[in-house]
């Protein structure tokens, strides 16, 4: 059964592997003829999303015509007549498609991570922040374990996809936006509160160079005694009038002096200023929980790809 299920997916698994290895050596090679501490000097904004999509690319490319082609030549009829159960038949083809796409996503991964470890400068990073710092969202997306989550997340969704439309095409293009939406979703809402914020607090403003090596969430003025700002009110730098009003009156004749008022008048204003942020050491802790989160969501998909065959008629 096994062997049945590579011999029927191996023109998609092929390509497929083909075209990651092309990708693989692209990266290596261009690293190579550059520089590797350069690379990314070269590369646009969309040179780099064109890297955070390939997994869900890699993983649609072959779920999407793991059971739709099937249902399409009507070769599953020939399975399922030789006693083979459908929740069977689907568990192997599941089975050998993601094994394949979880070896390509780790081999990517490796590459990926190779690239970008040496890095200096990120170009979506506009003042220059440090990309070899995997926990800032230019380098998360491409290293750790969750580019695995991510491409057999796209894997099972084409699969279910494909069994519920039973269109290769449609399947493939469907899965494309809820791919993407899913992935927003994860990044913009979820992945800030997988593990819990720091914070750094002072009463006369900060320097945001005292967070390299950090994922900044939030930074701004909020009430002493919160490090977060009142519900309803938005994170914001505009200083409130009490403070300025109080700093308007300050005559100061040194540095010192001043920032020394400005304590006194943040005191007055009863206001501190707050960056809020996921230090480097959380990395493992938020990657191994967004990688379960998509992984849960693969099986569940897989589940709704097998109740869906199981409707189909003969």
């Amino acid at each position: 059964m096994t062997w049945a299920s590579w011999r029927v997916q191996r023109a998609q698994l092929l390509v497929a592997i083909g075209a990651t290895c092309l990708m693989g050596i692209w990266l290596i090679a261009s690293a190579a003829a550059m520089g590797h501490n350069t690379t990314w000097k070269y590369w646009t904004n969309g040179d780099i999303y064109v890297l955070y999509v390939l997994p869900g690319v890699l993983g649609l490319a072959i779920g999407t015509p793991l059971v739709a082609e099937e249902f399409l030549r009507g070769t599953n009829r020939l399975a399922w007549s030789q006693s083979v159960s459908r929740t069977r038949w689907l568990a192997m083809k599941l089975l050998v498609g993601g094994l394949v796409v979880a070896v390509l996503a780790a081999l990517l991964t490796l590459v990926l991570e190779w690239w970008t470890s040496a890095v200096s400068i990120s170009p979506l990073a506009q003042s220059g922040g440090f990309v070899n710092v995997r926990i800032q969202p230019e380098a998360f997306d491409l290293t750790g374990i969750v580019v695995v989550g991510y491409a057999l997340f796209a894997f099972c969704l084409g699969a279910a996809l494909g069994a519920v439309v039973r269109r290769p095409g449609w399947a493939f293009a469907a899965g494309i936006p809820i791919f993407a939406a899913v992935r927003l979703v994860i990044e913009q809402w979820v992945r800030p509160n997988l593990a819990t914020p720091q914070t750094i607090s002072a009463s006369t403003g900060f320097n945001l160079g005292q967070t390299q090596g950090r994922w900044v969430l939030h930074f701004g003025i909020v009430p002493i005694g919160r490090n977060t700002p009142l519900a309803g009110h938005p994170w914001t730098l505009n200083t409130p009038l009490q403070l300025a009003s109080c700093l308007r009156s300050v005559n100061a004749q040194s540095e010192a002096a001043f920032e020394a008022a400005q304590v006194r008048c943040a005191a007055v204003a009863h206001i501190h200023y707050v960056v809020q942020f996921q230090p480097e050491n959380h990395y493992w802790l938020i990657q191994s929980a967004e990688t379960a989160i998509f992984l849960a969501m693969a099986a569940a998909l897989a589940l709704l790809a097998l109740v869906a065959v199981r409707k189909w008629r003969w």
